[in-house]
């Protein structure tokens, strides 16, 4: 039944955010090609310092990734039931509720993934080192919204939700 259930108009309408973001990330590299110099920082400590350099085609790095995935996970977002693997037995009658939440979690968690990997995009083309409270922030708000994500579809496949 999973695979016959649409995805609904927020799930187009996330996806579709994610990747005008991962194109926005690849244009402003695109732009900025020509202007990087050939060393340049790849890498700050907690401090500010630069501690690593590489070559301008590193770049291309981030991009690179954030498209692969948010490639794994909208393909994902599109999986049946059967197809995923929870942590607790999926009850078929439940199918729909879980379906939808699980697809919620994902395209949200697909949109925080290309919202921090644009941001540290654009603050490495910039030269800036972006602040580490930045960065654990979102990792937080990503490990938040994995776990509230599943404790979500767990209560939507019990009934309770």
């Amino acid at each position: 039944m999973g695979s016959k259930i649409p995805l609904t108009k927020f799930h187009r309408g996330i996806e579709f955010l994610t990747w005008v973001l991962a194109a926005v990330t690849f244009l402003i590299t695109a732009l900025r090609w020509q202007t990087l110099p050939q060393v340049m920082a790849i890498h700050f400590n907690s401090y500010g310092i630069a501690d690593d350099w590489g070559g301008r085609w590193t770049v291309w790095i981030l991009p690179l990734t954030l498209v692969l995935c948010c490639s794994i996970i909208s393909f994902c977002t599109r999986l049946p039931v059967t197809a995923m693997n929870f942590p607790f037995k999926p009850i078929p009658e439940r199918e729909f509720f879980l379906l939808r939440a699980v697809r919620d979690m994902l395209c949200v968690l697909n949109l925080e993934l290309a919202l921090l990997f644009t941001v540290l995009q654009v603050e490495m083309l910039a030269g800036k080192n972006l602040s580490i409270r930045f960065i654990w922030l979102m990792v937080g708000l990503i490990m938040a919204t994995g776990i509230f994500g599943t404790w979500r579809a767990w209560k939507c496949n019990q009934g309770t939700l």
